[in-house]
């Protein structure tokens, strides 16, 4: 559950790499987009497995809503989350919903990652060791927490991109990775659509 919540999170808005030539540009540019959509694939590396295990699908990040994280390969899971509570529903089961007081260390991670892809300096200061380098055909981030519990969870995390993200690669403790591919990502229509709209309430 910890790794879905999380890897359902890491999810960035577009910016241009133009504009982009330090850490401070950068998260002006993360706190412009109020909604960002696109596709995904997600690669699971784990050390007992030979071949990855890879999903795809679809996401909508709403800075005033929340996230939807629709699954659609190799089996449906639909994942709302809000500010103090999450959805989600696997295939054709009942939904399932937990709230902040249900499971306060999920919406720990949560609010992490959300401050992380708002471009809250404070909170990545107090959270991480960053490092970011400027490339000529883009730009790459590397993220090493230095609190606890992020610092049990993950050795690094790195996002690399160029206009958008295009990669982003959570190396764990335990030796296990994880990539997420990031693709056809826009902030159009700038509204939610009347769909989204009723992913959200719940």
């Amino acid at each position: 559950m910890r790794y879905w919540l999380i890897l359902s999170l890491l999810v960035i808005a577009p910016f241009s790499c133009a504009q982009v030539t330090d850490l401070t540009s950068l998260q002006e540019q993360l706190a412009k987009n109020t909604i960002v959509r696109g596709e995904f694939t997600q690669l699971r590396h784990i050390d007992l497995f030979e071949q990855p295990l890879s999903s795809t699908g679809q996401f909508t990040l709403s800075k005033q809503r929340g996230l939807l994280w629709q699954q659609t390969s190799p089996f449906p899971i639909n994942l709302v989350l809000t500010e103090d509570k999450l959805r989600q529903t696997f295939a054709d089961q009942q939904p399932q919903v937990m709230t902040a007081e249900d499971n306060p260390m999920a919406f720990y991670f949560s609010h992490v990652f959300l401050n992380v892809f708002h471009g809250n300096t404070e909170a990545l200061v107090q959270q991480f060791s960053i490092t970011f380098t400027a490339l000529q055909d883009g730009w790459t981030i590397e993220l090493t927490p230095i609190q606890a519990p992020l610092n049990s969870v993950f050795k690094v995390i790195t996002l690399v991109g160029d206009e958008h993200i295009d990669r982003l690669t959570l190396q764990e403790i335990r030796g296990d990775r994880t990539e997420i591919l990031f693709s056809n990502q826009t902030s159009q229509p700038e509204g939610l659509t009347d769909a989204e709209q009723a992913q959200f309430s719940f």
